[in-house]
């Protein structure tokens, strides 16, 4: 597209395989297609995997209606800060198309200023549990709402985390060394993860997840690495 401004002939849009466009009253040129290469070095594999895992974690929380991150930018910013250190997992070019997802232990569920709840899995008489470090007086001052996290495991390495949120009920709760305690077989499934989040007036408690899930470790090995990095053409040196 050409502009006549003051006689002169001001060029901008685009012709051929090129773009014109104007900056500080002077006229540029560029492809109008820049092909970068699909190639990464190791470091920028790694950003790449753990940046789309992350994403498609947050999806998960996010068709659970469980996006309970105070602070930053939003949701999504503070949750994709906070699990930054998250560990690295390596998905091919077509897990990551079809949503791939692994359960992570210390994944972060929750971000917001309320004290944390303190917990770790365990054993009541013989029965699975969730123990916590929470006095039993405190019941029924706050929500608890308990995240449980299941991971199958699909057909041609395309497994999936799913979330279910729901709050804690009275004869969820027993007492054990003085604390409160969530004792239910389901506490000792391997395909489980578990959180406990606190909520009052709208705030939560930062909460990460806690699992005998380890199905995420065959995928940070260098078999799965180099894996992925092939699926998008290899690496660079």
């Amino acid at each position: 597209m050409a502009r006549v401004l003051d006689n002169q002939i001001d060029m901008v849009g685009q012709l051929g395989g090129l773009t014109l466009y104007q900056r500080n009253g002077k006229t540029f040129v560029r492809l109008k297609h820049i092909n970068q290469p699909r190639r990464l070095t190791r470091k920028q594999l790694a950003q790449r995997e753990q940046l789309a895992h992350n994403n498609a974690l947050w999806r998960v929380l996010k068709k659970a209606k469980a996006e309970r991150f105070e602070g930053g930018a939003g949701p999504y910013y503070r949750f994709m800060a906070i699990n930054h250190q998250s560990p690295t997992v390596y998905l091919t070019k077509r897990q990551l198309a079809a949503s791939c997802t692994l359960l992570l232990p210390q994944m972060a569920v929750s971000d917001g200023p309320l004290p944390p709840v303190g917990y770790r899995l365990g054993e009541i008489e013989g029965t699975a549990a969730l123990l916590t470090d929470l006095p039993m007086d405190m019941y029924g001052r706050e929500r608890l709402l308990l995240y449980e996290l299941c991971q199958t495991e699909g057909g041609n390495g395309v497994h999936r985390v799913s979330l279910r949120v729901t709050e804690v009920q009275p004869n969820d709760v027993q007492e054990a060394d003085g604390c409160m305690a969530l004792i239910n077989t389901a506490f000792a499934d391997e395909r489980k993860g578990w959180a406990l989040v606190r909520e009052k007036e709208g705030h939560v408690s930062t909460q990460r997840v806690v699992t005998r899930c380890s199905l995420y470790e065959m995928y940070t090995t260098e078999e799965a690495l180099q894996a992925a990095a092939e699926s998008y053409g290899g690496l660079t040196t």
